[in-house]
């Protein structure tokens, strides 16, 4: 069996302009002299300013390789969990800025319900946190989880803690370090207020589970073609 790398990867996201309007009431008059009605016009001043460009990376070019393993370490009846590898995730923008993370999983088609949290053990790990790895010959390779490493990030040479929103507007410390596809990520220093930054950085980690051998196709080499796309969002 092969197995071949699980592509993460985070492309800069569109500029996209912040709108500020601000709209000054200014009252212009004209009185007569003595007598007559007094007129006006009302006039706005629109204000475009656009936020501070902020650049997301990950190491290795976002490219978690396993290489090639032997097709032994499969066991039936049993999810095989392979060894978490991290790289280093960061943003470096040109001005302090507030930004979150969404995580969207482009292999979302081949996911097996469940299979993350059998595989870890955690019943907590929903399917939400289950990203696909791909189909080899029709057959769901297996999938894996993310994880902010807890502990590892720093905003501003300052420790960062994650937090965490459905929405991008109510901010929580999060629950825990693994990425769901349904929430949106951001740093702060505790508390429900995200920080603005120039700088982030800190660990990402990937942990694969493979399907169990049953109810994959050995004959052939197996690819794990996981592929996600972390994207930046303005606050």
């Amino acid at each position: 069996m092969r197995l071949l790398p699980a592509h993460f990867s985070s492309p800069s996201p569109a500029r996209r302009p912040f709108i500020a309007r601000a709209a000054l009431a200014l009252t212009l008059t004209a009185t007569g002299a003595g007598v007559g009605a007094a007129s006006s016009v009302p006039m706005e001043v629109s204000v475009t300013m656009t936020p501070a460009a902020c650049t997301p990376t990950l190491s290795g070019g976002g490219v978690a390789d396993y290489g090639l393993m032997n097709a032994a370490i499969l066991k039936p009846g049993q999810i095989t969990a392979l060894p978490a590898i991290s790289m280093v995730f960061s943003v470096n923008c040109d001005a302090a800025a507030k930004f979150s993370v969404l995580v969207i999983d482009n292999r979302t088609a081949s996911v097996v319900p469940g299979l993350v949290a059998m595989g870890s053990g955690n019943g907590a790990l929903g399917d939400d946190y289950n990203f696909g790895l791909g189909s080899s010959a029709g057959r769901s390779v297996g999938g894996y989880s993310i994880r902010f490493v807890t502990g590892s990030y720093t905003g501003d040479y300052q420790p960062a803690l994650l937090m965490s929103s459905p929405d991008g507007l109510n901010w929580t410390s999060a629950a825990n370090n693994a990425v769901s596809k349904r929430l949106q990520y951001s740093w702060g220093t505790g508390g429900a207020t995200t920080e603005a930054y120039r700088a982030l950085s800190g660990s990402l980690s990937v942990q694969p589970y493979v399907n169990k051998p049953e109810n994959l196709s050995l004959s052939n080499d197996v690819v794990l073609d996981g592929s996600a796309t972390l994207e930046l969002h303005y606050l």
